[in-house]
């Protein structure tokens, strides 16, 4: 009876020890999980700190992307405009949609277009650290833009092409029309003195490189022009000029270039191989002069004349100061004879 008991009690005590050590280890794994609920709990807290700041710094570069005045894009590596601002949409005139819609090089120039595929690829590629380059794009208009393009290449990780690009078609509009003005007189729209010398003295260096090639200059006064402003005015003086002109210009050929040098002269100079025929040329010149001009609004009919001097390089003189003393002397041989016509030196 006693043994028994005992033996009941002994269970009892061997199942009550393996609950208390169950206990134990629930208590300790209890500790445990608080304890890493409580790092979780931190980092939770950071983390949803940090997808926070990730956030605000995504919405700051959208609102630059969105509202900075350069032109920016994300491409593809396929060649597909990924996103665009709306300031590249607006320099283009498409919407947003219609340039995302489209292969890129449907907008480009045919022109420009393999030059550009061929950095495209190299970009894509990461053979380029960064490309600086420009091409025309067609503009909704229909008219062609020239762009400068800011592009680094895509680095390992970075799946697309981002870009910065810039307008620049009103730029070289104005650097063309400032050339422009240095090189063409103001008046009659010729090419002016300083045309002049430039393209006398490339001409020169072109006739020296090549044997037997020969350049003529002819230098132009009209005759008794001074007595047309005296008489007239100089307004009527002018409109002599700019039709005057526009008669050396349409008698002028692919060879033969026509320059205002000041005041009533001008200037032709024709390049051609040896031996040349200078006197077609002189004789369009004098007959252009010769038929009378209508001017003014009262329609007057004015006739001037012109004396023509002719001197060529290298036959004639190997510099162009020569050169031109040697025509000037001959054009004046002709003017003091009063009547219209042309002298060649020699």
């Amino acid at each position: 009876m006693h043994v028994d008991v005992f033996r009941e009690q002994a269970n009892e005590l061997d199942e009550l020890r393996k609950q208390v050590q169950e206990l134990d280890r629930l208590e300790k794994r209890l500790g445990e999980l608080e304890s890493l609920c409580g790092k979780y709990k931190v980092l939770s807290e950071e983390l949803v700190s940090e997808i926070s700041n990730h956030k605000k710094l995504l919405a700051e570069w959208d609102w630059f992307f969105q509202n900075s005045s350069e032109m920016l894009c994300v491409a593809s590596r396929e060649g597909f405009f990924k996103r665009v601002n709306p300031a590249f949409a607006k320099a283009l005139g498409y919407s947003e949609e219609e340039l995302s819609s489209r292969p890129i090089f449907d907008f480009i120039h045919p022109e420009d277009q393999q030059k550009t595929i061929d950095l495209h690829q190299k970009l894509a590629q990461g053979h380029e650290n960064a490309v600086y380059f420009r091409n025309r794009y067609l503009h909704a208009d229909g008219s062609w833009h020239y762009i400068e393009w800011v592009c680094p290449s895509v680095s390992s990780g970075i799946v697309n092409l981002y870009a910065i690009a810039r307008d620049i078609t009103e730029r070289l509009r104005q650097e063309d029309e400032v050339l422009y003005r240095a090189m063409h007189d103001s008046l009659t729209g010729l090419y002016n003195r300083a045309a002049f010398n430039e393209m006398l003295d490339r001409a020169m260096a072109r006739a020296n490189r090549h044997s037997g090639s020969v350049l003529a200059l002819y230098l132009v006064d009209l005759n008794g022009f001074k007595k047309i402003n005296d008489n007239y005015g100089h307004s009527i003086g002018d409109e002599v000029l700019v039709q005057v002109a526009q008669r050396f210009r349409a008698i002028s050929r692919d060879s033969e270039n026509v320059f205002r040098m000041g005041g009533d002269e001008f200037a032709f100079l024709l390049e051609d191989f040896s031996p040349v025929k200078v006197e077609p040329l002189a004789q369009r010149i004098v007959a252009a002069t010769e038929k009378p001009l209508v001017v003014g609004d009262t329609a007057l009919n004015i006739k001037v004349g012109c004396s023509v001097g002719v001197s060529f390089f290298p036959n004639n003189a190997t510099e162009a100061k020569k050169l031109i003393d040697q025509a000037d002397s001959a054009m004046y041989k002709i003017k003091r004879t009063s009547k219209s016509g042309f002298e060649i030196f020699c």
